[in-house]
């Protein structure tokens, strides 16, 4: 299938693939329908003007085009320019011959070759997007949606790759949409709730206060893990109603927990990064505990390993104004992600919280039983607070109190809770309200 360069808007692009679709079909053959984005072509414009960014989309248009069927035992590619800086490329394919990476790596190669600029080389990459007739559609519409799909997933991953068609990407991406649209009125119907499990001093195994976790109960999709909604609330800026929602909802338990004679407790509360980036939280904050009579030592805010590694000048502002207000400081999950000493030290924190993957094994002779021992030896001595989460077995539970750690909570201690169930009986040791679970050791 040899075809002229076209040139064309989306419309076009259409029936050039419907013609393409119809021809493989006589023949007998696959057709490789692939969508080549050029990656981060307005810095071309940009920096070289409209008129060179038009060059220089011609010349990789002719390229593409010219794609030697030696480099793929394929026909040449019939070309279609999309829009803007994308490209539509059909090539007919046998059936028989594995051959649609060789076939999408000739294509790349065409676009990556340098473009001469006043006696320079200009390098770009690409994107690009993939599917297979008739094997991933049977019509030019799904075929260019399940390409475009894919050339999505390859620009989410961050550029400069090839992805093919996939349904389990599609279905994943079509799972994050369904969630993106419910987020905003979840809020407002009321599908969020939360749960609180209980943390545990040490020293006399006595209630210091609960961790508040959020749920999301859709009408469709059912329980959506918040390790799922939470990235998407992030992305789409939704983190900051929600988690002033979350903060609120929060204290407001904390306040009322004074008619079960639970008093003295603190409440710690997730922060996401772009919470911190917004320049209205550190007195959303303060309106809060205001707003519920609370004292500020009895607020814990639990931020992530992602502040400390990419903090900036206004998350670290924030930070610093919280903790000198008397707002505890909490470093959440430590472990889990790329731990540093040296970002530990310049974050104003109170208490670090050792990530459940470090807890999971250090009944164990593991290289975890050591390296917890001795994070906790460190944090006494530079004044830190530690917390241990993921307590599970009563072996766990003896080893951290005998080193010194000062707050545990995990199944061991309390599944997370409705605050309906939460009564003055929390109040007691957790080893007298306890005793026949927290004999329970590892099987």
């Amino acid at each position: 299938m040899e075809g002229p360069i076209e040139l064309s808007g989306r419309g076009k692009a259409f029936t050039q693939l419907e013609l393409a679709i119809q021809g493989a079909r006589v023949a007998g053959k696959r057709l490789l329908v692939a969508l080549v984005d050029l990656d981060k072509f307005y810095r071309v414009n940009e920096t070289r003007g409209t008129a060179f960014g038009n060059e220089v989309l011609t010349i990789v248009a002719s390229r593409l085009g010219q794609t030697e069927a030696s480099h793929t035992d394929a026909a040449k590619p019939s070309v279609c320019k999309v829009d803007g800086n994308t490209f539509l490329i059909m090539m007919e394919i046998e059936k028989e011959a594995p051959q649609c990476w060789k076939a999408v790596d000739a294509i790349k190669h065409a676009v990556e070759q340098p473009v001469s600029d006043s006696g320079k080389e200009l390098y770009m990459t690409c994107s690009i997007g993939a599917s297979l007739f008739p094997q991933d559609g049977l019509t030019s519409e799904r075929m260019l949606c399940r390409t475009e799909s894919a050339l999505y997933q390859a620009k989410e991953l961050g550029g400069n790759r090839t992805v093919f068609y996939n349904a389990e990407d599609t279905n994943r991406m079509n799972r994050r949409i369904a969630i993106e649209m419910g987020l905003r009125p979840a809020l407002f119907l009321r599908q969020f709730h939360l749960s609180y499990q209980p943390i545990y001093r040490l020293s006399d195994g006595r209630l210091r206060g609960f961790e508040a976790l959020i749920r999301w109960q859709h009408p469709e999709l059912g329980l959506i893990s918040p390790h799922e909604f939470i990235p998407i609330a992030e992305y789409n800026g939704l983190i900051i109603p929600i988690g002033e929602w979350v903060l609120r909802e929060a204290c407001k338990m904390l306040a009322g927990m004074t008619e079960y004679g639970l008093s003295g407790l603190t409440m710690s509360v997730n922060i996401s990064p772009v919470q911190m980036q917004d320049p209205s939280f550190v007195q959303t904050v303060w309106n809060i505990i205001h707003e519920f009579g609370l004292s500020r030592q009895s607020v814990e805010l639990d931020i992530t390993e992602h502040i400390m590694m990419h903090s900036s000048e206004q998350s670290i502002m924030a930070i610093t104004q919280l903790r000198a207000g008397g707002i505890r400081i909490a470093l959440d999950g430590f472990g889990a992600g790329f731990s540093s000493l040296h970002h530990l030290m310049e974050l104003p924190v109170h208490c670090l919280k050792l990530d459940k993957s470090f807890i999971r094994r250090i009944d164990l002779q593991s290289a975890e039983r050591h390296v917890v021992e001795a994070i906790i030896g460190l944090m006494r001595k530079l004044g830190l607070e530690v917390v241990a989460e993921g307590v599970e077995y009563k072996e766990q539970y003896e080893l951290l109190k005998e080193w010194g750690c000062h707050y545990v909570q995990g199944y061991l201690l309390g599944m997370p809770m409705d605050p309906t169930v939460i009564d003055t009986s929390m109040l007691g040791s957790f080893v007298d309200a306890n005793g026949k679970k927290a004999a329970a050791g590892r099987v």
